[in-house]
């Protein structure tokens, strides 16, 4: 079976040459060069032969470009990066293609949304790899959502690009992206996803220890009349005072708050994990009346009114 597909394709492959040379009277068929590249390219696939296939994929790339096929050029481009991530495990081959594909389906004109796909299709394999490219090919993909004014439909992946920042430790950045998810949510007056995205704005920001900066983009965020009625402003305007007061329990208590717990959840759980330098935080409280009348079982010992929380460089980890 496999030689047979093998023999198939290069059945394939000659006719492919053929087309595309011409002759004396006549003009290459790139058309035709196409198609046959295609068919060795499924052939190859069938025999198990992956790099060949990517091969014969973008071989039918160049030749759909010469007859301006530039939609069928990209998904060819498309298909080749398939099968270098999934089976030949060419991680950075897979990555050129993608974004081979991704020059080809913008230029097309009408297919801003793939090109887009494309890049994040990139990143996701460079996950595990790379992480300072992995936040470029995000980027990537989400600059062409906003240049193209696609924007709304780049909220799913501006949200997976900040849980990764977040998983990577890398807040700073996850804020630049939050506020340019906020800026596209505002621009499409998506009013659900701009509170939800506003506080948590707010909240990596706190994680990050800038309580200042935090500060100013609630008065930023205020001029949105709109938005100092939402239960998103008021939670965060507790956050904020609770972190200037550095009363950890407050903080704590708005943190379990189903208007964050609501949220995604990497930004719920940063919340919940978030420690005020220098913060005091009160012991559970003593059951007087057990105290009182002396139960040997449930009676504690003294109560030590506070205890010392403050964060270290040691518990930077416990952010995320």
């Amino acid at each position: 079976m496999e030689s047979n597909s093998i023999k198939l394709a290069q059945g394939f492959l000659k006719d492919a040459q053929k087309a595309s040379k011409g002759g004396w009277f006549s003009k290459p068929e790139w058309d035709i060069a196409a198609q046959y590249l295609d068919k060795a390219a499924t052939a190859f696939k069938a025999a198990r032969h992956f790099e060949e296939a990517a091969d014969c994929y973008v071989k039918a790339s160049d030749a759909y470009v010469q007859i301006n096929a530039v939609y069928l050029a990209a998904k060819c481009y498309e298909n080749a990066a398939t099968l270098a991530a999934t089976y030949a495990k060419d991680h950075d081959m897979a990555i050129t293609y993608y974004s081979r594909a991704s020059d080809l389906y913008r230029s097309q004109g009408a297919a801003a949304d793939k090109a887009a796909e494309m890049m994040e299709s990139a990143a996701k394999i460079c996950e595990d790899i790379d992480t300072n490219r992995t936040i470029q090919l995000y980027d990537s993909a989400l600059s062409i959502y906003e240049t193209e004014d696609r924007g709304r439909f780049g909220v799913e992946t501006f949200k997976r690009t900040i849980r990764y920042l977040l998983d990577k430790g890398r807040l700073s950045e996850a804020v630049g992206f939050q506020m340019r998810l906020s800026a596209i949510c505002e621009h499409v007056n998506n009013r659900f996803e701009l509170n939800k995205s506003n506080l948590s704005a707010i909240i990596i920001l706190l994680a990050f220890g800038d309580s200042v900066e935090a500060g100013k983009k609630l008065d930023e965020f205020g001029q949105d009349v709109a938005f100092t009625r939402s239960k998103e402003a008021a939670t965060a305007e507790r956050l904020v005072q609770a972190y200037s007061d550095g009363d950890q329990d407050e903080y704590a208590k708005i943190a379990s708050d189903q208007t964050i717990t609501f949220l995604d959840i990497v930004i719920a759980r940063l919340a919940a994990k978030t420690r005020i330098p220098g913060a005091r935080r009160l012991e559970p409280r003593v059951n007087v009346k057990q105290a009182v009348h002396g139960d040997e079982h449930n009676a504690a010992g003294p109560v030590a009114p506070f205890v010392n929380d403050t964060v270290g460089e040691d518990d930077d980890d416990d952010l995320l």
